[in-house]
């Protein structure tokens, strides 16, 4: 019964689409067409008309055979080789294609903060309602925007009548504050209004396309999406809706609290592609993003809606290879195209630039050196987050003072051997900054916005850089909303801060006229006190939960320009572990806070290197020396070698390194003989020209010291390397658990187990390692038993 009814419903909203598109229609049919108007029957049983009138301008000229010209438009200038004969008709104008649109619609449009927005249509249908009130009472879906922080975007949407009317009568979002119009409606309780995490409601999007009642996950559990705090309502106007109990969900599966974003059937698709066929084939080739158009068509469609998608040029048929396919014709309704002299307005890149091919692959482009910033309270934050950076990771750096860690990781060496990642689905390069944040220059891979966060919920982010506005006692953040007027929404913070092993929060402990002296030995001086605390007694919202971030064993840190803070499971507040040289304790740092921290008896001062003008000088401790590459199993002679980080520039430098693993291999080969070698070459560096030496030199010690050779990379390496050392402690798990067991209590804390794995084997515990010793049955419980953390060991190093 769904089935049928669905395809009812499309059924009447596309009579005059599905007529028009007959394959056997000849061009002087469509000819005839043009400029007509034909009946179109309502799903809801009415009929109105749906204007023909193509984009072609006022009418087709020339033969069929030879191909069709476009009069009055550019669209001719966007071919190569004649219109097929047999056109099917997709390509319709913008304000053909939103009268499709009716009220009531619940409508989702791709596009990420100032990225990929479908500007032509969202005007056109912004005009429509100016002009005749209609559509009115849309639900509107979105995850990152678009929007410009002004009146394009999605505020294109966020229109009022004089009497009251307004477009929306609610939306569901991921993030507001580019879309400032939508946020207005909100914030007046003149809509429902709900904000959800970025990342869910990409899935709930996917969850559709298959008909799933929603997307299960444990991402919001303890922030204020969570149904026992607000579910999140921004108003009055959601808490009160219908829909707000069943939006978001608790529920428990195996014995572990889950939240079920429900999935939304969705009436009209809004995507943006860059070339399109006439069979609505659309490639992707100059977006900077891949915003989830593929899976958002597919969901609209299989809930009996319609795709507008928007293009800034056409192709013949079949002439789009079909591996640069991104949304197959089939899931398209209508193309609009944008002339060519409109792409500034209505088809940039983005809302700041028309074009960028080093945003989308097409080239790689000569960065200029990355110019160190300004010894300033910004810097001072991100040179001490830096030191939280380790090579060969996959790291995530938020909007605003993350982003000054990248130009630290640039100036200290670093940058190279770390992989910047963004939310929208961009892996490698370095990620654009301010309101262009979304894409990276020279990026090495993208994928759709939906897998990345899969990715990013299963753990795969190894560590996170992520501001902070507003801090508790407990840890908990607030980023999503500051004030009962003001509405920003969280983005992905909630899927990347509780997915992700190790966070970094970065913030001044207070702002709005601070202002520092940094002598230049070493020291900080605080010259005038900001006049607003970030660490604060009460916070608007929760959108990090340090409580649960302790449950998922986490490791959190809170880095400001003058001290650091963590929060463990061995206190239920923060604690102060680091201090600035050079300042009062009581009065620059106690004082600057709504709460007294605990205070760690191991207080230490924070690294004067960061307050120095000249640069830190980390390398050495970041890659380690040579003897800290190599590692010896006895009992398996053999040899471990981690090549990460290594460059090698010079002759003289290949001939050093091949002299040192020599004379640090000899002995060994003297003693018992050739050795099995186990090599990590991720991440070296060989200047070009330099093969040849090296290869000869590294196959020297081949034939003379190696009985076998194994090359892996980046985890299969250290899972290798971890299990010999395992191996070579002879560690019992009853004796390993007596180590760990700081508190001698029979059991492990999650804490414990985490830094027992690095005190012994130098390997962080993600959360999913974690729960392999947890398990599903304990529920929220941090107490680890011996059979528990038997079983874990087992797990985690296959043994």
């Amino acid at each position: 019964m769904m089935i049928d009814a669905m395809i009812l419903r499309r059924a009447g909203r596309l009579a005059a689409l599905t007529h028009s598109r007959n394959r056997q229609m000849t061009m002087s049919i469509v000819s005839r067409h043009v400029g007509s108007t034909c009946p179109l029957l309502d799903g809801r049983g009415a009929t109105r008309c749906f204007s023909f009138k193509r984009y072609f301008g006022g009418g087709l000229e020339g033969n069929p055979q030879d191909g069709v010209s476009a009069s009055g438009t550019t669209l001719a200038k966007n071919i190569k080789g004649a219109m097929p004969q047999r056109l099917e008709q997709k390509i319709v104008s913008a304000s053909d294609a939103v009268e499709l649109i009716r009220d009531g619609d619940t409508v989702t449009v791709t596009g990420f903060v100032a990225q990929g927005a479908p500007e032509a249509v969202l005007k056109a249908l912004g005009e429509r309602f100016e002009n005749t009130s209609s559509p009115k009472n849309l639900t509107l879906l979105f995850g990152g925007g678009p929007g410009d922080w002004g009146m394009k975007g999605l505020s294109h949407l966020g229109k009022e009548k004089e009497d009251g009317t307004c477009m929306l009568a609610r939306s569901i979002g991921g993030h507001y504050g580019q879309v400032p119009m939508v946020a207005k409606l909100a914030l007046e309780n003149k809509i429902e209004s709900w904000t959800l995490p970025m990342g869910s409601i990409s899935r709930m999007i996917r969850s559709q396309s298959t008909h799933s009642p929603g997307h299960i996950t444990n991402i919001g559990l303890g922030t204020y999406v969570d149904p026992d705090i607000t579910g999140g309502a921004v108003n009055e106007a959601a808490k009160q809706s219908p829909l707000h109990k069943k939006l978001v969900q608790k529920i428990t599966i195996d014995g572990e609290q889950n939240l079920m974003y429900k999935a939304l059937p969705i009436d009209v698709a809004i995507i943006r592609g860059t070339t399109a066929d006439a069979s609505g084939n659309v490639s992707l080739e100059h977006e900077s993003l891949l915003c989830d158009q593929k899976i958002t068509a597919a969901a609209t469609k299989n809930s009996g809606g319609i795709v507008i998608a928007q293009v800034k040029r056409i192709a013949a048929n079949g002439s789009i290879n079909p591996r640069d396919v991104g949304v197959p014709g089939p899931l398209v309704d209508c193309v609009v195209l944008v002339d060519e002299e409109d792409h500034d307005t209505l088809h940039g890149m983005s809302y700041l630039e028309r074009y960028n091919p080093s945003l989308t692959g097409e080239l790689k482009a000569s960065i200029d050196e990355i110019q160190p910033m300004a010894l300033n309270c910004r810097k001072l934050i991100a040179r001490r987050a830096f030191f939280r950076l380790q090579p060969n990771k996959t790291v995530n750096l938020g909007i605003g003072l993350p982003e000054g860690v990248a130009s630290v990781a640039a100036e200290e060496g670093m940058l190279d051997y770390i992989t910047l990642s963004t939310e929208p689905g961009v892996f490698g390069g370095l990620p654009a900054s301010g309101h262009s944040f979304g894409p990276s220059y020279n990026a090495s891979s993208l994928m759709e916005m939906n897998q990345m966060f899969d990715y990013y919920d299963g753990g795969g982010l190894d560590m996170c850089f992520l501001g902070a506005a507003q801090i508790n006692a407990k840890g908990d953040v607030n980023v999503s909303r500051m004030s009962k007027d003001r509405l920003t929404g969280p983005g992905g913070f909630v899927d990347i801060s509780q997915s992700t092993q190790h966070i970094c929060f970065m913030t001044p402990l207070t702002t709005k006229g601070l202002d520092l002296d940094m002598p230049g030995d070493g020291t900080l001086k605080i010259v005038e006190e900001g006049q607003v605390k970030k660490f604060v007694s009460e916070i608007y919202e929760t959108t990090f939960s340090g409580d649960e971030a302790v449950r998922r064993g986490q490791n959190v840190i809170y880095v400001t320009e003058r001290a650091v803070f963590q929060r463990t499971g061995e206190s239920e507040i923060l604690e102060l572990i680091e201090v600035a040289p050079g300042l009062d304790l009581q009065k620059d740092v106690l004082d600057q806070m709504d709460f007294l921290p605990k205070i760690s008896p191991n207080l230490k001062e924070m690294d004067p290197r960061i307050f120095k003008p000249e640069k830190m000088g980390t390398t050495a401790e970041l890659f380690g020396t040579l003897d800290d590459r190599i590692m010896y199993s006895p009992e398996e002679h053999t040899v471990f070698l981690n090549m990460f980080g290594v460059k090698l520039n010079e002759e003289e430098d290949v001939r050093w390194f091949a002299k040192g693993l020599r004379d640090r291999f000899q002995p060994l080969v003297q003693e018992k003989g050739k050795f099995k070698m186990i090599a990590n070459y991720d991440g070296f560096d060989l200047r070009k020209g330099l093969e040849p030496l090296f290869g000869k030199l590294i196959n020297a010690l081949q034939e003379e010291m190696y009985s076998s050779v194994k090359r892996y990379t980046g985890h299969a390496f250290k899972r290798a390397e971890l299990k010999a050392s395992l191996q070579m402690k002879n560690l019992d798990p009853d004796e390993l658990l007596r180590d760990f067991d700081s508190s001698n209590t029979g059991t492990l804390t999650t804490q414990e187990l985490r830094d027992g794995f690095i005190d012994h084997f130098q390997m962080d515990l993600t959360p999913a390692s974690i729960r392999l010793f947890v398990g599903s049955s304990e529920g929220s419980s941090n107490a680890i038993t011996k059979a528990q953390f038997k079983r874990g060991l087992k797990d985690v190093f296959s043994l």
